[in-house]
């Protein structure tokens, strides 16, 4: 007996790792957790997920695809991004087609988008409202806003981000600070109406960890991590010029990178870089041998899931005292320094190489929080996820002769797939099936399948 999926979403992806070091890129980190929570918030919903060729190489991704509780529940549709973050940003309206060919649109309705790409929201609701028959609803996420403190470069999207957040019911971001930030940056262009509006759809949505796995042995070796990626909004060059100052001081400790951008092999504390596609033996690996995590966060920041990496295998880390980490570990906490201050940095990271008794009560103080960020927990607070299926909530057409002989058709053919239907019925791209299609979720004598409808009388 096919199995019933009432509703159909398209998970838009954002990857700006899309190269060697694809399997630590944040959204494929995330990606496994978040589309595991959905189909346990909702056993009816189908997933299809745009993801490039060769994301095959993660693990966790391929996991998902081969077990037995969701395998019928998702599909991968190959859709390759370029590898420069400004070139996948700016792609994508030259090549709509592409776009709507990996969907596979004539044969397919699509009841919800879930673009992780604010950039490219509105052509993407351009397109499925002027090129294909679905109606979906859109809602999203975004953890990276281009701003004059997030990146270098004068030329940004981040209108065009501003522009896709309106077109969706809700926008999650990683925090309430960086909410905040982007509201405030965004009355540089809108009026009162349209912040009001984002104000509404701009809401937290703090991100999870997969599993939680203590160390139960605080590492001899004082080993300090920075398992970020390089750049200025991360303070990576600041916070090399730091370690230089510390090992002027001593010389017992070292420092491990995860990224192949973050290159430290030049400088005497260097203790490598560590990094691995399987997620299990890095987390493995932070959990047996670091001391300290660090965050040198400068002007922006997201809900850093590196962080949360080494939080979860009882890595404290060295945070600032500003952005969003008084949300993620408490305004309490304290291995938190005075944000910009090298010098309080210092204090801080030698104060917890010294004191193995303050890095226990740093590890004791974040232990509740941390066991309350599992994904599913976190994700069931993200929205009214009741609300967002509910099937009174879609637009839909009246009980119009046309709807009611699409009914009569799918009672006469017992089974019968989307295409069929539509193709019998005649309707071109213009026509709202979607719409028909929310009318038809009220019948409970049609039971939707993953290509099209049976009567069950």
């Amino acid at each position: 007996m096919p199995k019933e999926f009432r509703y159909k979403m398209l998970v838009y992806p954002n990857i700006t790792k899309s190269g060697k070091e694809i399997t630590k890129d944040s959204y494929i980190v995330l990606l496994p957790d978040v589309i595991e929570s959905l189909l346990k918030i909702n056993k009816k919903l189908h997933i299809t997920l745009l993801l490039p060729t060769n994301v095959k190489r993660d693990v966790r991704i391929r996991e998902l695809f081969k077990d037995k509780r969701y395998k019928s529940s998702i599909d991968f549709k190959p859709f390759d991004v370029p590898s420069s973050n400004n070139s996948m940003r700016t792609s994508f309206f030259f090549n709509s087609q592409t776009f709507l060919d990996a969907i596979d649109y004539r044969k397919n309705d699509y009841d919800i988008v879930y673009s992780h790409l604010p950039e490219h929201t509105l052509g993407l609701s351009n397109l499925f409202n002027n090129a294909t028959q679905s109606r979906p609803k859109f809602i999203g996420y975004c953890h990276w806003f281009e701003t004059s403190k997030s990146v270098g470069f004068t030329k940004t999207m981040l209108l065009q981000n501003f522009a896709g957040i309106l077109e969706m019911e809700q926008c999650g971001v990683n925090s309430k600070w960086l909410k905040d930030y982007v509201l405030k940056e965004a009355k540089r262009w809108f009026n009162d109406d349209i912040i009001n509006q984002l104000d509404t759809i701009i809401q937290p949505h703090q991100l999870g960890i997969d599993s939680i796995d203590f160390q139960t042995k605080i590492p001899k070796k004082k080993t300090i991590l920075f398992n970020h990626r390089k750049g200025t909004y991360t303070g990576f060059t600041d916070f090399c010029k730091a370690m230089e100052k510390l090992w002027k001081k001593r010389k017992d400790f070292e420092v491990i990178t995860t990224f192949d951008e973050c290159d430290i092999s030049k400088y005497k504390w260097n203790g490598g870089k560590w990094g691995s596609p399987n997620r299990e033996v890095y987390l493995n690996t932070l959990k047996e041998k670091v001391y300290v995590g660090v965050g040198y966060f400068k002007n922006y920041s997201a809900w850093s899931l590196s962080a949360m990496d080494g939080l979860s295998r009882g890595v404290p880390y060295i945070l600032p005292d500003k952005l969003c980490y008084d949300e993620m570990v408490g305004d309490d906490y304290p291995l938190m320094y005075k944000h910009k201050k090298e010098d309080d940095f210092l204090r801080v990271l030698e104060m917890v190489l010294d004191e193995p008794k303050i890095r226990t009560e740093a590890v004791k103080k974040i232990t509740p929080k941390i066991k309350k960020m599992k994904w599913l927990p976190q994700i069931k607070r993200w929205m009214d996820w009741d609300d967002l299926f509910n099937p009174h909530n879609f637009a839909m057409v009246a009980e119009t002769p046309k709807y009611k002989e699409m009914v009569k058709i799918i009672k006469n053919h017992k089974r019968i797939s989307r295409y069929e239907l539509i193709t019998k019925k005649n309707w071109g791209p213009q026509i709202p099936v979607g719409r028909y299609r929310n009318r038809l979720r009220l019948d409970k004598r049609v039971k939707f399948l993953k290509d099209g409808y049976e009567w069950v009388g």
